[in-house]
Parts: structure tokens; C-alpha cells; sequence
């Protein structure tokens, strides 16, 4: 397998997993929130106005147990795929620990 087709798979298989989520827009509309149903809190939040896209390490440590990426190998993905998802240019990818703080 060349290195091209690893990369392509290793990226179907992560943007499978972003694409689980599901999007819940707040009143305001400037923040995407998206999280597995049920759960209660955002797993990634993008702000459309500033283009930072925050991610909680803990959704990043499952798609690893899978797949291990390097953080930055992760976040060239998330922002790419948030870039082609939802056509918001990200200016900076950043994590968060405490899944309390985008509680939706």
C-alpha cells in the first residue's frame, strides 16, 4: 500500500467518525456545536465567526485507540473536514479537557 492510499484511508476512516456527530446550532448562530446524541455535551465546537474550532481531547483519544494520530495529524484533519463540511475558513484548532464547558 502506497503512502497516498494509507493517508486516504486513515482519512475516511477519521472523517467516518466526525460525521457521526450531530449539529446543534445555539440561538445566536454563531457556534456550531456537535456531539452524539443523547450525551449531553459538545465533543467539537466551531465558532463561524472567527474560524477557531476547539475539540475535547477525550473524542481525540477515541478515534486513537483506533487510529493513532499525532495531535496535529488530528487537527489537519478536523480543520479540513470542517473546511469541506460546513465551508468555514479555520484560523486555529484548539482542545479542551473538561467536557463541562460546551455542556449543550
Amino acid at each position: 500500500m502506497s503512502k497516498e492510499e494509507y493517508y486516504s484511508k486513515i482519512k475516511r476512516f477519521v472523517y467516518k467518525r466526525f460525521n457521526e456527530l450531530e449539529v446543534i446550532d445555539r440561538n445566536n448562530g454563531n457556534f456550531l456545536y456537535l456531539g452524539y446524541k443523547n450525551k449531553g455535551y459538545a465533543e467539537i465546537v466551531i465558532d463561524k465567526n472567527s474560524g477557531l474550532v476547539y475539540y475535547y481531547t477525550g473524542f481525540k483519544d477515541k478515534i486513537n485507540k483506533m487510529v493513532p494520530l499525532k495531535m496535529r495529524d488530528f487537527e489537519i484533519l478536523l480543520d479540513r473536514w470542517v473546511e469541506d463540511t460546513f465551508k468555514i475558513k479555520v484560523i486555529n484548532t484548539l482542545w479542551y479537557s473538561n467536557y463541562s464547558w460546551y455542556r449543550i
